[in-house]
């Protein structure tokens, strides 16, 4: 079974100021790319770890562009809610958004909280669970853990979009550290939301995984400087 992870790609139709391209042209190439990616390696499953979109009411016109391009994965595609994906920080209101129309049409497969998904191909079942973005995600741990694995399951994947960090980050900002989540029962936690990322870390085999976005919003030097990826 092969897995592709991205995340934090930021569809949006306008341009940053501090970048020199067309943004939106720049994320159909990216896209595109992601796609021949996944067909290259025999990928079985997407997985995205949220905000697809830059906002949940994006113009119909920039949408128009896209949905030929994620309809190219030809697997199922998964993911979880990000900030930017709903309205007020508050997954309820996905239904009124965007990417609740893309999951009701069946584009991509929304992870909500508790659903227990499995994964399966050939003899290999993997569970897939999932926690969108809410506004206090980072004020305990409890939204990273995995407290079950189901006996069927040989592996466990959780995605979660949330500031998950390799270390501690700047004063006054929530966040959660991979060294607080060391039990959770899922061998693979993957994240977004935090747009440089922190790569594959492995604590006793277990992996945490943040590739970094997709896109590059600001122009500071460590995102100049950063080449945006995909995890297999």
């Amino acid at each position: 079974m092969k897995i592709l992870f991205f995340t934090d790609t930021h569809i949006r139709g306008t341009t940053p100021k501090n970048r020199l391209d067309n943004l939106t042209d720049t994320l159909e190439y990216k896209l595109n790319e992601i796609v021949n990616i996944s067909h290259e390696h025999n990928v079985d499953f997407i997985l995205h770890g949220g905000d697809l979109f830059d906002r949940p009411d994006i113009s119909l016109s920039v949408v128009s562009r896209f949905v030929p391009i994620l309809d190219k994965f030809k697997v199922p595609f998964y993911i979880i809610c990000g900030n930017h994906d709903v309205y007020g920080h508050n997954p309820e209101t996905v239904n009124r958004t965007i990417l609740g129309l893309f999951d009701k049409i069946g584009i991509i497969h929304l992870i909500n909280k508790d659903d227990i998904i499995f994964l399966e191909d050939d003899d290999m079942v993997v569970q897939l669970t999932g926690q969108p973005y809410t506004y206090n995600i980072d004020s305990s741990k409890d939204s990273y853990m995995v407290d079950y694995v189901d006996k069927k399951a040989k592996y466990s994947i959780h995605m979660v979009h949330g500031m998950l960090l390799d270390k501690p980050f700047i004063k006054g900002i929530p966040y959660t550290l991979i060294d607080d989540i060391k039990s959770t029962k899922a061998d693979i936690t993957l994240s977004g939301h935090y747009h440089s990322g922190f790569g594959i870390i492995n604590y006793d085999n277990k992996y945490f995984v943040n590739p970094g976005s997709v896109i590059r919003i600001t122009n500071s030097l460590r995102e100049i400087e950063r080449i945006p990826q995909v995890v297999i």
